[in-house]
């Protein structure tokens, strides 16, 4: 009779020096040096398969994530959104580096199987994603120089060039990243939407590829655009955006719906979320909502929205 091998669970908070590891069958808390070596090595010491929870943080988890896959193991990314509520539920008061690898191992024992396992993308597809990342953090930081400088009276010019340069150079590996991918199709079909330019393109094909998505409730949800609804007996919260996963996909959607308004279809869409009784900002989510889904619908189905004098998408 063959035996039954059970997983070991671990919690990994992670750090850019060193991990702290909750193991959930020992009840033992050990810390890790955050080196391939010695991630390596501590991963073959264990003669059971390991199920690992994980709190991505900025590129620090990579490492470990890479190397206890290549050796078999399955591993969960836990949003950290989703941590903080799990805290609050079971009432843990205090915030530390091992409480938070206690409570990631517990996580995964109890909710684990709701939980879809991390699935190893394409480096070129992580790097696409990275690149993205990076280009909303110089959009950001260009827009906050120009403000900070206008009210002093100074020209920046020679300093926003160069911003507009390392952009450039951005996006034209996001270009070819999504040519090598094999992605460029996809690409060209969420460019035919009306407001939908080459960093909202980019970022929903990226979000696309990410996963198997069930339909486009699931593609919003993955986004973070659908809205979590609280009522009880007659009691009716307000509604809000659960925000999860990245933000900067629901910040390029957002922008996204004020250009799309040009196409008179979005432009009554929108209208009609006023007559609602909804305010501008929440008419425009609910706009760039609707891009997300038809993005995803034309994707799925392989077709274009219209065809365009001036698509705004240009081939490199």
């Amino acid at each position: 009779m063959a035996k039954l091998v059970s997983k070991i669970t671990l919690g990994i908070d992670v750090a850019k020096d060193q991990h702290v590891v909750f193991n959930w069958q020992t009840q033992e808390t050990t810390t890790l040096p955050n080196q391939r070596n010695e991630i390596k090595a501590w991963l073959k010491s264990f003669s059971d398969p390991l199920q690992i929870a994980i709190e991505p943080t900025s590129h620090y988890h990579l490492m470990v994530v890479d190397e206890a896959q290549a050796q078999g193991h399955t591993v969960y990314l836990i949003d950290q959104r989703q941590l903080v509520h799990y805290r609050q539920a079971i009432n843990v008061r205090n915030k530390t580096d091992p409480l938070d690898a206690w409570l990631l191992a517990r996580y995964l024992e109890h909710e684990g199987h709701l939980l879809r396992p991390f699935q190893p993308q394409d480096p070129r597809a992580r790097r696409l994603w990275a690149l993205l990342l990076r280009r909303a953090t110089v959009v950001q930081s260009r827009q906050q120089l120009q403000q900070s400088f206008r009210e002093v009276g100074w020209s920046i010019k020679a300093l926003i060039t160069q911003f507009s340069q390392v952009l450039l150079r951005i996006d034209q590996d996001v270009k070819r990243l999504i040519r090598e991918l094999g992605w460029w199709a996809d690409y060209q079909r969420c460019c035919s939407i009306p407001g939908i330019g080459p960093g909202n393109a980019a970022a929903l094909v990226a979000t696309y590829r990410r996963g198997a998505f069930s339909g486009s409730d699931a593609f919003v949800a993955y986004m973070g655009l659908d809205v979590r609804i609280r009522e009880s007996g007659k009691f009716k919260g307000k509604r809000k955006l659960t925000k999860r996963g990245e933000a900067e996909l629901r910040r390029l959607l957002y922008c996204a719906s004020h250009a799309a308004r040009t196409n008179q279809r979005f432009a009554d869409y929108y209208q009609k979320q006023l007559e609602k009784g909804l305010t501008k900002i929440a008419a425009r989510v609910a706009l760039a909502r609707k891009l997300a889904r038809i993005a995803f619908a034309l994707m799925q189905n392989k077709e274009t929205f219209i065809k365009q004098k001036k698509p705004y998408c240009m081939a490199p």
